[in-house]
């Protein structure tokens, strides 16, 4: 039993106790029914009771409520060089395919893109929120199916989407836009369910992961082994992948409620980084923010380049 739990049972006892004194302690005594003010505090001690309880991540509860939303935007950026990367070694019958005109796929664990910006990296809610607090903008997207150019394609056997992001309610296309076959192995080692199949070319399928997935996880080809990539899949709509210039947006996020953002990079945990010229230590990645009201929130994420070394 954890001390949590002991301190629950400890004070739901004491909360009886309570309601005892208010009511009577048992059969023939003479009752005294609650007045207004004694109501209040056994709700009182009922929420204190709830708090933390269920689940949930840092502020989720049915006791805290948004007084708003507001907009998330901002860039990742890198501060000095990336190192270098080794190169990818493009095996077996399909090199034509594989490596066009003799180009090598690129090693897509730390891409740097215009003024240093760091793509792929992943933002998202690192909490279990209740429904009531999603936006209604999102409610149409919910059970979207994810195809075209939101899916997730493979082309010169290099996954298009490094870092794919998705709602645990959505389904995803898992394009194949190659002249030759691949095999999709969707790996997660809890909450989503797992896919391995094996596309022909020029082919498609569809994904439902079915559960949320605390981090993200590897996709990987069998046929062509130094294809990979990362998928994420969350209950609630908050996160963003960094776009080749490194910025990000997440629009329409819960105010007024403390929220617990992670930050995720494959190459290496972020446990620093600086925002808005502030030296930020992250926990695991983590980052606490509470927004305000139709607040814009501007972050300018940097990350040392030491941290790859």
């Amino acid at each position: 039993m954890t001390a949590t739990y002991r301190f629950r049972i400890v004070f739901s006892g004491v909360l009886l106790g309570t309601l005892s004194l208010f009511a009577g302690c048992g059969p023939g005594e003479n009752r005294h029914p609650l007045t207004q003010s004694d109501t209040d505090v056994v709700a009182q001690m009922r929420s204190q009771i709830n708090v933390g309880g269920g689940g949930g991540g840092a502020g989720a509860g049915a006791e805290l409520t948004p007084t708003g939303f507001a907009n998330i935007r901002g860039t990742v950026t890198l501060n000095g060089s990336a190192p270098a990367l080794a190169p990818i070694s493009v095996t077996g019958g399909d090199a034509a395919i594989c490596s066009p005109g003799g180009q090598i796929p690129p090693n897509q664990a730390i891409v740097v893109g215009p003024n240093n910006g760091l793509a792929n990296v992943l933002i998202y809610l690192d909490m279990t929120v209740p429904e009531s607090w999603e936006h209604d903008d999102y409610l149409a997207t919910k059970d979207a199916l994810l195809a075209g150019e939101q899916g997730f394609d493979q082309k010169a056997c290099v996954f298009l989407s490094h870092v794919f992001a998705m709602r645990s309610t959505q389904s995803v296309e898992i394009i194949n836009s190659d002249p030759v076959g691949h095999n999709t192995n969707i790996a997660p080692s809890r909450g989503a369910q797992q896919s391995n199949n094996t596309l022909p070319s020029n082919s498609k399928s569809v994904y439902s992961p079915g559960g949320e997935t605390a981090a993200p996880f590897k996709v990987t080809c069998a046929i062509h082994p130094w294809m990979s990539a990362w998928m994420i899949t969350r209950d609630n709509p908050y996160f963003a992948v960094t776009k080749p210039d490194g910025s990000f947006e997440i629009k329409n996020v819960p105010a007024g409620v403390p929220l617990r953002f992670r930050i995720w990079q494959e190459a290496a945990p972020l446990k620093e980084v600086t925002i808005n010229n502030e030296v930020t230590p992250l926990k695991k990645g983590r980052l606490n923010l509470t927004l305000q009201p139709q607040e814009e929130k501007e972050m300018s994420i940097v990350v040392d380049a030491g941290v790859f070394q």
